[in-house]
Parts: C-alpha cells; structure tokens; sequence
C-alpha cells in the first residue's frame, strides 16, 4: 500500500532525508505516471513500485515552484492532490528566498481574469 492509498489521494507530496517525493495510489494509471513525468519530476521503478521525486539538483524555491505547479496541473486534471505541510517554508527554504532576487518570476500559473462576455445592466 502506498502513501496515497493510505492518505486517500491520487497523489501525495512528502519529504524524507532532504529529498521530496511524489507517490501515487498502487493502481495510478499510466496517464498520471506521464503526467508526472512531463511535469519535470524524475520517475524511478525498483521491485515493481515505482515512485517520483523531485529533482535534487534543484534549489529550495525551484523545488516549491515545481510542487506548486505540479499540484495545479494534477487538480485541474481531476486527480486529488495532497502537499505534507511541513514541506516547505522551513529554514533551507527562507533562507534561499532571501538570497534571490525579488523579481525572480513564479512558474505557478495566474489564475484565470473574470468573464467579461456578462454586460452589466443598466438602468
């Protein structure tokens, strides 16, 4: 049983040692495994189970932009999504926001401007 069975999620973000994980349920599809992998983490498959992580190589505020965007994408595509609060936000974390410059864009994706397509009454 995986971490996302037990959590009741199709995916579940968690920590361990210093390196980020990403598992899904025992019996994700295919389509979520692709999914993850396009999404930039690295998949691995030992004994049969087969989990993500994110990239060591990557810096504290890449690694949480790459989670932040990962978690949209997945619930915009119906999967239930679930971040371990206490993955980021630590020390490592703030430290590395400090020292980048504060106009370093964000990869998470705007949310959607209202519609406009509604006239507004008038009287």
């Amino acid at each position: 049983m995986s971490l996302a069975d037990e959590h009741e999620v199709d995916v579940e973000f968690y920590h361990r040692d210093g390196t980020i994980y990403v598992d899904t349920r025992t019996s994700a599809p295919e389509q979520l495994l692709v999914l993850l992998d396009g999404l930039g983490l690295e998949r691995h498959d030992c004994e049969g189970e087969i989990w993500h992580q994110v990239p060591d190589r990557m810096d504290e505020i890449a690694m949480k932009d790459m989670a932040d965007r990962a978690a949209w994408v997945l619930t915009r595509h119906g999967y239930q999504v679930s971040v371990d609060a206490g993955l980021f936000g630590g020390t490592a974390y703030r430290a590395a926001l400090a020292a980048s410059p504060a106009d370093r864009p964000s990869s998470a994706p705007a949310a959607p401007a209202p519609s406009a397509s509604r006239p507004r009454r008038t009287r």
